[in-house]
This record gives C-alpha cells, sequence and structure tokens, in this order.
C-alpha cells in the first residue's frame, strides 16, 4: 500500500511538472518580445520571465538598484518614434510583468522579499503610466535629451497665450452644456494638433521644438480639465 501511494505521489508530481513546463511554453511563445532580452536568477542561474529579478523557480528576488529605461522594461519599441506607442501592447507588457512582482504574489516568501516586490511592482507602475499617458510620455522622452518640462515652464507665445486666456473666459462665460461642448471640442482638437507635431518633432530629433509643444500640451491639457469640469470650472488666474 505504501508503495502504491509513493506511485501515487509521483504520478502527481509528474503531472504538475508537465503542467509547469507547458505553461513556461505558452507564456514564452505569446509574449511579445519575450527574445528581446536574455536575463538570468542570480540565485539558480534560470532565465527570467522578464527584465527584473524576480525568480517564480527558486523564489529570489531583489529590490530595484539599478536605473530601468522604462522602454527597455516594459519592452516597448523606441524605434521608429518613441513618441508612438502601441497601447495594447505596452498594456499587456505591463499586465505580464506584474504576475511575477505583484506583492501579493509574495506576501508569504517573508516580509523582506514582500517588500522587494512592492518595490518592483511601483517601478513597473511608475514606467507604465509614464508612457501611457502622451503628456508624460513626451516630458520621459525629453528628460532624456536633458529637456524636461517642468511645472514652472511658461508659454512664451504671445498668440497662444491670449489663447488660452479666451477659452478660460468662455468656460467662465458658457451658459449651456452645449457651449462647454462646443469648447471641449475646439480644445480636444488642438490637443490633437498639438500632439502630431509632437510627434512629428520627436520623429524628427527636434528637442527644442518638442518641448515648445510639451509645453503647449501641458497648458492645453489644462484647459481640458477645466473643460471637463464645467460648470465648475478653476476662473482664469489672469
Amino acid at each position: 500500500m505504501l508503495s502504491s501511494l509513493r506511485y501515487h505521489q509521483h504520478g502527481i508530481l509528474s503531472a504538475y511538472r508537465r503542467l509547469l513546463a507547458t505553461r513556461r511554453v505558452t507564456n514564452t511563445y505569446t509574449r511579445p518580445y519575450s527574445s528581446s532580452h536574455s536575463v538570468v536568477c542570480s540565485s539558480c542561474g534560470a532565465p527570467l520571465p522578464t527584465r527584473l529579478p524576480a525568480c517564480p523557480k527558486c523564489f529570489h528576488i531583489e529590490r530595484p538598484v539599478n536605473k530601468y529605461d522604462y522602454y527597455e522594461l516594459l519592452e516597448t519599441p523606441k524605434r521608429p518614434n518613441p513618441f508612438i506607442i502601441n497601447e495594447n501592447q505596452l498594456k499587456n507588457n505591463f499586465r505580464h510583468m506584474q504576475r511575477y512582482v505583484h506583492p501579493d504574489l509574495w506576501a508569504s516568501q517573508g516580509e523582506d522579499k514582500t517588500q522587494a516586490a512592492r518595490d518592483l511592482s511601483g517601478l513597473v507602475n511608475e514606467a507604465y503610466n509614464t508612457l501611457l499617458r502622451p503628456l508624460s510620455r513626451i516630458h520621459y522622452i525629453l528628460s532624456q535629451h536633458n529637456l524636461g518640462v517642468s511645472e514652472t515652464d511658461q508659454l512664451n507665445d504671445p498668440c497662444l497665450i491670449t489663447e488660452v486666456i479666451e477659452i478660460r473666459e468662455a468656460l467662465e462665460d458658457a451658459s449651456s452644456e452645449g457651449e462647454a461642448e462646443e469648447i471641449k471640442r475646439d480644445v480636444a482638437g488642438k490637443v490633437l494638433a498639438t500632439m502630431k507635431r509632437i510627434e512629428h518633432a520627436v520623429h524628427l530629433e527636434n528637442w527644442e521644438e518638442a518641448h515648445r509643444e510639451a509645453v503647449r500640451l501641458k497648458y492645453l491639457r489644462g484647459l481640458e480639465a477645466a473643460a471637463q469640469s464645467w460648470p465648475n470650472a478653476p476662473p482664469s488666474d489672469h
């Protein structure tokens, strides 16, 4: 009976190992850009499923010590234009990484490893949210060329300054939802046009122009938020 039980346990273990092997093959096959890196675990030497030091085989995990490039971290191509990304692909890569570093997955491994998972998961979240939004994306691209956009950057285009003031005043004076919707559409159109100019400037690697348009986009996003909050739009600050 004992030998029969051992045989039964061995069969279950073999089946479990086959299932894990199948899942590993499936994940490797379906995950985009899976062959773009070859990182191994510093503890057991097994290939890691992501660029992060979190090993699902031996449960070794390390806190991030290096500065990661967000595009490389999320395996999102910069070429031909880093401002143009595939949002669905970005989301899939983000979810794939979180499967291995989410703190809940490491909760049974002790506080140190759980905290390391929190740090890695936070890094992945920050990278994802930065690349997902056009404004933070162009800020990140510019920062890699020593041209960050700060809260103190001011518009230096008198025509645009006048336009921003007029739109804010129009929002304050709007007396119907129809008027507010018309302003929203107008601002949305300006945002799209600005993003196209940023896309073109980045393609040409004209970073000064990309910076000017990024500042413009920052102000237009502020107008967009004010329009969305109508009739509670904040007053103009001129």
